[in-house]
């Protein structure tokens, strides 16, 4: 909190921002899991490129690099599951922004291996407030001794130095603590802080997504030690539905969210002869959404929104009281994927 005064953050309050809106915070962990072959990998690759390109389609985010350390997946099978995505989703944009990914399959991240600078690797802080008080804090400087090279906020690389935040995606966290099992909790504790680490370390906003595995009832949770969810602030999970529909959920995160989905659907795609699949959100703003948004920036009152844009659309209704239901919804919907933040009234994308 540097120099600023105490008594001032008590009253506004510490920012908390996003990288995608109730679903990835900046300067936190979170970890996303689901039992085997039910799409934990193809839904971090979404997420990788909503970041990469500052897409909406899970609701309002920043545009930032990614670095995907990936042992779980062969090179040859998740490159050709981020030609699929892009071909699917992407396809309408330049691809300037790939230069942002950076990808990683050597298999020698141990989260639980000496250098991390935990203990030792940093230097007393003092600052002093107006009233004299003397506040004291540890700033670390060290960078994963295995990683020493690596900037993981990109500063070296001749990255776009305007990009909001990085997603650092560990897939999966099984194969990034050497030996040790995934019940050992004191390897579990080890990882944990060494991603803390690395966010403290890193000197622009940083997220790291976990990826982990569940046994074949996922209701049971994550398969391992419960630290894993006990100590890791945003949980997300995988979740298939008696009626086969999948969907995101938020299973636990420190926000109105928590517990909301996102459903998807898994689709088909060839590129070059090879078939894959891909994560399809079908998240396109709609006429409603859009002009509700677009009303919202014009600092328009909720109920002006609503009657204007029924006045707009009434032909597409039955009755005034069925639009309201869907306004309704539409107007929810868009407040979780954080459309309808008053910071956003001028910042908002892809309205």
């Amino acid at each position: 909190m540097g120099t600023q005064n105490f008594t001032e953050i008590l009253k506004t309050g510490v920012k908390r921002e996003c990288l995608i809106e109730n679903l990835i915070i900046l300067n936190e962990l979170a970890i996303l899991y689901a039992p085997t072959n039910q799409y934990k990998t193809f839904l971090s690759l979404k997420i990788a490129l909503e970041v990469l390109t500052g897409s909406q389609e899970l609701g309002a985010t920043k545009t930032g690099s990614v670095y995907i350390f990936s042992p779980d997946t062969a090179q040859s099978d998740l490159m050709l599951r981020i030609r699929g995505l892009l071909k699917a989703s992407y396809s309408h944009l330049e691809e300037d922004f790939l230069k942002n990914l950076d990808l990683n399959f050597d298999g020698d991240l141990d989260l639980t291996s000496k250098g991390w600078g935990i203990e030792d690797d940093y230097e007393i802080i003092k600052t002093e407030n107006e009233y004299g008080h003397t506040r004291t804090d540890k700033r670390y400087f060290e960078r994963p001794k295995k990683w020493s090279e690596q900037e993981f906020d990109f500063r070296q690389d001749g990255r776009n130095n305007n990009l909001e935040g990085t997603l650092l995606i560990i897939d999966t966290l099984s194969q990034a603590i050497g030996s040790s099992s995934i019940n050992d909790d004191i390897a579990i504790r080890k990882s944990i802080r060494a991603c803390k680490q690395i966010i403290k370390s890193s000197s622009k906003p940083i997220s790291i997504l976990l990826i982990a595995h569940a046994g074949k009832d996922s209701s049971k949770g994550i398969m391992g030690s419960s630290l894993q969810k006990n100590d890791i602030p945003t949980v997300l999970k995988v979740r298939k539905r008696k009626n086969g529909q999948m969907e995101l959920v938020r299973e636990k995160m420190k926000s109105a969210a928590e517990g909301k989905s996102i459903p998807f659907k898994m689709r088909e795609i060839v590129v070059d002869d090879e078939e894959t699949l891909y994560v399809d959100i079908g998240s396109e703003l709609n006429e409603l959404e859009n002009e509700i948004i677009k009303r919202f920036q014009a600092k328009e009152s909720k109920d002006n929104i609503r009657d204007n844009t029924y006045e707009l659309l009434r032909q597409q209704y039955n009755s005034k009281k069925s639009f309201n239901v869907v306004f309704a919804r539409a107007w929810n919907s868009l407040s979780v994927k954080g459309f309808l933040k008053k910071d956003n009234r001028t910042t908002i994308k892809g309205s």
